[in-house]
């Protein structure tokens, strides 16, 4: 066992490569506070696996250290491609409350976020957290390692060719990605709107009211009311968006394996 495992030990690496990726880029894992080493530890323990695993398969002949630099990197991009999926589901909740902000009028207020280090949207930081929140809590990063896992039977080591499907494929959930924001965040925005309109027509109406002063902390109550109201629906579009992430990561897979 001992000599295979060294025999092998080039398979080992691209296993690691693959997984190492997926660690760059994928929600929860890739958070800048989970420690570096802890990533690459957890990936050589999940390549190990990977590894006993397919056990019986046959050693992969490589030709010359270019050769295998070049398939090192294909493995790393697609634990990063596979991982980026995520990226995009995790975004629909930033932009939903940056939709938010700016309707509330909180667009000028940013904070820092922990995970990326920039200044991020209000109320786009607390639905991304909550998000997550509600991510562990259903055990999505268990799915996501299984799926990864996974990827090893749909896509063996060195068999990705790269398709203008996948191009089709990420273009077309990059541009639902906005439209199912705004349905997320259409309830507290169509409400605000119509304060709004009703404060413009007090406006008209009665010209002597400062209508300005009124209307920002009368909006920003308004806001926050609503989106307390409304956190079990949140939590509810949350849960279906990760079903359907669940449901998109296979058919990437799909997509990867012709």
């Amino acid at each position: 066992m001992e000599f295979l495992f060294f025999d092998r030990l080039n398979q080992i690496l691209l296993i690691w490569g693959r997984i190492a990726g997926f660690f760059i880029t994928a929600v929860p894992f890739s958070m800048r506070n989970i420690p570096l080493r802890f990533k690459v530890g957890m990936a050589a323990v999940f390549a190990y696996l990977v590894f006993m695993t397919y056990l019986n398969e046959p050693p992969l002949v490589m030709g010359n250290m270019a050769s295998y630099v070049l398939l090192f990197i294909g493995e790393l991009l697609i634990g990063c491609i596979l991982g980026f999926i995520t990226q995009i589901i995790f975004s629909i909740f930033r932009v939903a409350g940056h939709y938010l902000d700016v309707q509330m009028g909180l667009g000028v207020a940013q904070v820092i976020d922990p995970e990326y280090g920039t200044q991020v949207p209000l109320l786009g930081n607390l639905q991304y957290m909550l998000a997550l929140l509600t991510f562990l809590a259903i055990n999505g990063h268990h799915v996501l390692i299984t799926g990864l896992f996974q990827s090893y039977r749909l896509i063996p080591i060195a068999e990705f060719h790269y398709t203008g499907e996948l191009s089709l494929f990420f273009c077309r959930l990059v541009g639902e990605m906005f439209l199912l924001a705004f349905q997320i965040a259409l309830p507290v925005v169509g409400a605000l709107l119509i304060t709004d309109l009703v404060l413009g027509v007090i406006a008209r109406t009665v010209p002597q009211m400062n209508v300005f002063f009124v209307a920002l902390p009368l909006k920003i109550a308004l806001g926050f009311g609503l989106i307390l109201i409304m956190v079990p629906l949140f939590i509810w579009a949350f849960e279906v968006e990760f079903e359907r992430m669940f449901e998109q990561f296979n058919e990437l897979l799909m997509i990867m394996r012709r």
